[in-house]
């Protein structure tokens, strides 16, 4: 987010809460509750979609590739190999341990991340009952330590770096009706300046924005010079 728009939320947040607070004030004003609840639903996309935006797509996309392509491996063969050795016991973890490759690799990496941990404790919660001639503790050790070190978040960052700039231009379109939504609440607003002064000061104090930080130092009031 630009820092013009971090200030119009923290603004809007300001408001939100405020709302919450003075909520008999204008409880039987069905418009202005109306606008509040649009209000309090801008600032909740804004957050979710400045989170998308803020997921870091530096990380080397050739390390991340080769985190996936190892925990990969390491589930098709140790979950095929325990499948193995359920085979013909009367259970069904044979066939819920088989898999193969290119079934997850056509998984995004979060989704192959929750496929190959399903996987990995269907194996580990009945090791009791497998021979560690199939799949030792150690191997899966290994098997849980390439699930865990795969940052699946950052490798779908990685290959999808246009979901941060679709993301981008949702937050602009966000931000226009978040505007419209407050500026609508302004109108609303201008009879508690006759109804209830208490209520209207307090909402023209929560409606400024802090942008000094914004101006350049030819622009701040002589005090702040």
């Amino acid at each position: 987010m630009t820092t013009k728009q971090t200030n119009r939320l923290e603004m809007a947040k300001t408001l939100k809460q405020l709302f919450s607070v003075e909520q008999a004030a204008y409880a039987e004003n069905n418009p202005l509750i109306v606008r509040v609840s649009e209000l309090n639903t801008f600032i909740e996309n804004i957050d979710v979609i400045a989170g998308v935006q803020n997921i870091d797509t530096t990380a080397n996309t050739a390390l991340k590739t080769n985190a996936k392509a190892l925990m990969i491996n390491l589930t098709v063969a140790y979950a095929n190999t325990a499948a193995d050795f359920f085979d013909g016991k009367d259970s069904p973890l044979s066939k819920q341990l088989t898999t193969n490759k290119s079934k997850i690799q056509r998984l995004s990496g979060v989704e192959a991340k929750i496929y190959c941990d399903k996987l990995y404790k269907l194996v580990a919660d009945n090791k009791v009952s497998l021979s560690p001639d199939y799949v030792t503790a150690a191997e899966l050790q290994e098997w849980q330590n390439a699930i865990t070190n795969f940052d699946a978040k950052a490798y779908d960052a990685g290959l999808t770096i246009d979901t941060t700039q679709n993301a981008t231009r949702e937050l602009d379109e966000e931000f226009k009706k978040l505007k419209q939504c407050i500026t609508k609440i302004d109108r609303l607003m201008k009879k508690y300046d006759v109804l209830n002064l208490s209520f209207y000061g307090k909402y023209k104090i929560s409606r400024k924005i802090s942008d000094l930080g914004t101006r350049h130092k030819n622009d701040l009031p002589p005090e702040q010079l």
